[in-house]
This record gives C-alpha cells, structure tokens and sequence, in this order.
C-alpha cells in the first residue's frame, strides 16, 4: 500500500503517528503541549534587509523531516500516475533547481519577472487544511489534515526554517502554477516559477498585454490584468517593486542566471571569485562587500572559524552546478564523458581554493582514507574511544561526541577539481603534488594537518612507491637489489603539513587492512541473513557489501562495538597532530586591521 493510500485511509491522530512511526502520546505532546517550539533569529537578505527565520526545535524538526518525507513520497505517487507537478514549479524538488527553472527560458525575445509579496507568510493553515481535504489527489480526513496544517504551520503560518515550509508552499503553489500554465499557453509564453519567482518568456513580436504591459509606451511595465486576477484569486499579492521586463537587446537573468543564449552565471559573478581567490591565497583573507553597511570588510578564515570562506565557497559551488549541468548537457548530446571535458581556468582556481580550505588552512586536522567505509570506522572509533584522544573527539556541551577532526568525503566535486575519488592511485597521485600545490599560498604557513589513512597491503602499493618517491631514502630499508620502503613503521611525514599513516602490521609481519582491527565476532555478524566478504568488491546473493557492514552494522551498533583494535592507529593520528606546530605571529602579522566598531 502506497504512503498516500494510507494517508488518505488515516482517520485520527492516531492513525496518522502509526504513519509518522511516532505513538500517539508523543505526537500530540509536540503538536498541542510542547511549551517552546521555535527559536525564531534574523539573517540578512543579499541586500542586506532582515530575514526572519523561525528554526523548529528539534524534536519538532525530526517530525517535520519525517512529514516532509510523506508528502513527497505521496507526490511521487501522484507523479507516477500521470498527474506530473514537477514540471511547472522548480524550487525545493529532488533534481530541479533555478539552472532547470531558467533554461526553460533561455533564447526569448522577451522576458517577464514577477515576484511574489511574503510567499511563506500568506500560507497560512486553513489554506493548507483545505488543500488536504478537498483536493482531487489528497482528500484526506478533515481530523488528519488538521494535524498536518498544525505540524507546518506556526502562529498560523508557514515558518521559514521548517523542513516542511518547502513542500506545503509547492503544493499550495502548484494551483497558481496550473491556471498560471493556462495563461501562458493562451498567450504563447512559457511559464515557471521558483518558489515566489514566477517568470513568463516569448519569442512573439509583441508582449501579450493579458500578462504584461508597458506604462505609457516607456521602458517600465506592469502586470497584466488577468496575471494580477488570477494570483489575487489564488491568495497571494504581486511585489511591484521586483517586477522587470527584459529584452534580449540587453542581458536577459532569470533566478540569477544569464539566459540569452546559454544558461550561465553573470560574468561579473566569474571576476569576483577570481579577485577574492587571489586576495586570499596571497593575503590570507579577502574582501566581502557588506551590503547593509554599503561597505567591504575583511573576511579571516584564520582568526575566526571556518565559516568564514564561506561566501567564496558559496560563490565557486553556484558556478560549478552551472557548469556542471551544462557540461553534463553537452556530453548526453554527444555521447560523451563528462571527465573528457578539460578545466577551464576558473575551474583551477576552484580546485586551489578548494585545496585552502581542506588542506591548507583548515582550522581542524583533516584525514583523507581510500573510501567512505574507511571514514566510518575511523569516526566510529574516535567517539568509543574518546576518553582516550581528546585531541580526536571530546564531549560537547550536551555530553555527546563531536570530533576535533574532519573528513574528506568524495564527491563529483573533489573527482573534478581535485582529481580524488577515492582510492589508491588518487591519493598516490594527491601526495606528488602536495608540495607544490602548497607552495600557491603566500600569506601564511599551513594551520593543520592534513594525514592519509591507508591499508598496509597490497592495494597501497601505488602510495608506498610515492611514498619513497616524495621522501627519498628516509623510510627505505636495504632488499639486495635496492632499498623499498619500510612498511613497519606507521607514520611517514611528507612535506608541509602532510603526513601518512599506515594501519599497522600484524605481530607476524603479515599485511593488514582496516576491517582487521575489529573484533571477529562483529566480522561474523549477519545481516539480512548474509555473511561479509571482506575482499569481495562484488557481493553475491550470500554476502553484503564493505558499505553495508558499515552503515549497518558499525555505525548502527557503534554503542555496543569494541574500538580497542583501533588504538595504533588513532594513537599515530594523534601523534602527528601533537607535533604540529605553527608560529601564530607569522599569521597574524599578515592579517588585515580589524574593523572599527560601528
């Protein structure tokens, strides 16, 4: 039985908390007698205006996850039966974005920009009640879609900061969006929309002035009568001040996308990450324009947290989903790889700022292993063993676990700007060119570790020969044709802040990979009536998977699983990071002068 069959079955509170996996208690305690539910704060907007968050609590915040999860399980379902939503609305939905919601636009004589006025705030829950109820596709329980609207909603409207604001507004949405598709078709437009961005394109000579029209024949327009009738109809207001018509004599933008030709970020955007990279690979900080203050202030990774690459970060990921979809795009067309695409020259800068941020100046040791299983069991045994590295994992406020150091997991983006995906040959090739990757920063030494964690068998040989490659005859021991390096030492120190650590070997000099510090009896458990094959890459219908032992049975049981096998290890981690050091006053005197208090 479908989720929404049995949502649309449900008849109480308690039918839908046997749905939500709560008992019914615990619900009704959070939707009607939790005391304090938000924590409600302020962020600036891009132009520097206030935006109000109300942030669930979190109890509160893993019921909403969990209705967030239904209700997208019952559009799915919708979808499937041929009742498609997704192509109309782009925001807050699984592979749609503002990249899809402006290519449906891209090429147009015209382009037409509404916005509309407090989206979030004028949903308020008897819009939603009602949509649940009376909806073709829900017709839920009165008594059911009242519980939903009083999860989503808070002081009787949507709350932004809830996992849940998301997907109520598309669906309160997607009845604008349906006689708004009507309006465009009518008149030859294309129309999507993006959250409260709503955008209608043509290539007709003429503008229809059902949607839009000029103001006394000048360059200023507004919006048609049947647009404005039918988003009063639907509830909601127009922004006039965001309202914008644009021609394609001139660049066209749609959700901060050029789209004359081919959909892209703004050039200046480009210049911008370019400028502030440089700034900060030779200065140590750079230069943010504080919109509220009309001014630019100095921003320092180095005497802050590490937050505050952010706004680089944040620029150089907005180009690369960019690019990304439209090399992806290309290669569908062409047939094809993606990796056949050569870096453009913004793409190496994002590959240098993105070696800063994890490896040069991190303001925590930063571990690299050969796979994601390998992160599991490192970051598993630091928190059993805690009490023990307290340089590794210490107890936070709340008494749980949280640990001094970071991982690097593998991704599309570290596979394309750094060449890591993971494995042997990757992290060989990642140590022969640490040193000179180091030497692209001026400003300041490297602030933390950065250690390799491998097997010490077999698979690391590409490692251990760049390992002596990059060291010399420092750890290298005599065979009768040459030297090769020792394998029985664990810690090989590289150059700059770049250490290796090999798991060590067995009391009888035999190899050893990661799975061999774990008790046997957590080797030998069943999952899903299977056993593990350690050295198989390819399970068969007997056996589970290197991912599955990790997820399910180490990082499920870590409570009840004895870490003691991991102490060489984490005692050679520890060590590196209690040896670095670096001359505080070498950064500081490089750094900016802090801004006056206003």
């Amino acid at each position: 039985m479908s989720e929404l069959h049995q949502l649309q079955k449900a008849a109480s509170l308690h039918d839908l908390a046997a749905i939500l996996n709560y008992t019914p208690s615990a619900l009704s305690y959070l939707v009607y007698k939790r005391p304090v539910k938000y924590t409600q704060f302020t962020i600036p907007k891009s132009n520097g205006s206030p935006r109000q968050i109300c942030a669930p609590c979190d109890e509160l915040k893993a019921l909403q996850k969990q209705v967030k999860i239904l209700l997208d399980k019952c559009l799915a379902t919708i979808e499937n039966a041929g009742q498609v939503r997704g192509a109309i609305s782009h925001g807050f939905k699984a592979g749609l974005s503002i990249i899809t919601n402006a290519e449906t636009h891209k090429k147009r004589r015209y382009v037409f920009n509404v916005d509309l006025e407090g989206f979030f705030d004028s949903i308020h829950m008897g819009r939603i009640r009602g949509f649940l109820i009376s909806n073709k596709d829900f017709k839920l329980n009165p008594k059911v879609a009242t519980v939903l609207a009083q999860i989503m909603c808070h002081e009787d409207k949507l709350p932004q900061g809830s996992p849940t604001s998301p997907v109520a507004s598309n669906l309160i949405g997607h009845l604008l969006d349906l006689r708004l598709v009507q309006l465009a078709k009518r008149n030859g437009c294309s129309y999507s929309r993006y959250a409260d961005d709503l955008t209608f394109s043509t290539n007709k000579k003429n503008f229809p002035e059902e949607i839009a029209s000029s103001v006394d024949g000048e360059n200023s327009w507004t919006a048609g009568p049947s647009l404005t009738k039918i988003i009063q109809k639907n509830g909601f207001e127009l922004n006039h001040s965001k309202t914008r018509m644009q021609y394609r004599t001139n660049r066209q933008s749609v959700t901060g996308l050029v789209v004359n030709q081919v959909t892209n970020t703004p050039a200046e955007v480009r210049r911008t990450a370019r400028a502030m990279a440089h700034h900060l690979f030779n200065k140590g900080y750079y230069l943010i324009k504080d919109e509220a203050a009309g001014v630019e202030k100095a921003k320092d990774p180095m005497i802050r947290d590490f937050t505050q690459l952010e706004s680089l970060d944040g620029l150089f990921s907005f180009i690369y989903m960019v690019d990304q979809f439209n090399r992806k795009k290309i290669a569908d067309n062409n047939n094809v790889k993606i990796e056949s695409f050569k870096k453009t020259s913004l793409e190496k800068i994002h590959a240098d700022f993105l070696f800063y941020k994890n490896f040069y100046a991190s303001p925590l040791p930063t571990i690299l292993c050969e796979g994601k299983t390998d992160n599991v069991y490192l970051t598993c045994a630091m928190k059993s063993l805690m009490e023990k590295f307290p340089r590794l994992c210490k107890a936070n406020k709340d008494g749980k676990p949280a640990l001094r150091v970071r991982f690097i997991n593998y991704s599309d983006l570290t596979h394309r700007a750094l060449d890591l995906n993971g494995g042997s040959a990757d992290l060989a090739a990642f140590i022969r060119s640490y040193a000179k990757n180091c030497g692209k920063y001026k400003a300041h030494p490297p602030l933390s570790p950065t250690i390799i964690v491998v097997d010490n068998d077999s698979g690391s040989d590409p490692i251990f020969k760049v390992i002596k490659e990059v060291t010399g005859n420092r750890y290298t021991i005599p065979n009768g044709k040459g030297t090769i390096l020792d394998k029985s030492q664990t810690t090989y120190y590289i150059a700059q802040n770049l250490s290796v650590v090999l798991t060590p070997l067995r009391k009888d000099g035999h190899p050893t990979m990661m799975e061999d510090f774990f008790p046997a009896k957590v080797l030998q458990t069943p999952w899903e009536n299977k056993t593990f094959e350690i050295l198989s890459k390819a399970p068969n219908k007997n056996t589970y998977s290197k991912n599955t032992f990790a997820q399910k049975i180490v990082k499920a049981d870590r409570a009840n699983i004895e870490f003691k096998g991991f102490t060489p290890i984490l005692k050679s981690i520890n060590q590196i990071i209690r040896d670095h050091r670096i001359d505080k006053s070498v950064i500081e005197k490089n750094l900016p002068p802090k801004p006056a208090k206003r």
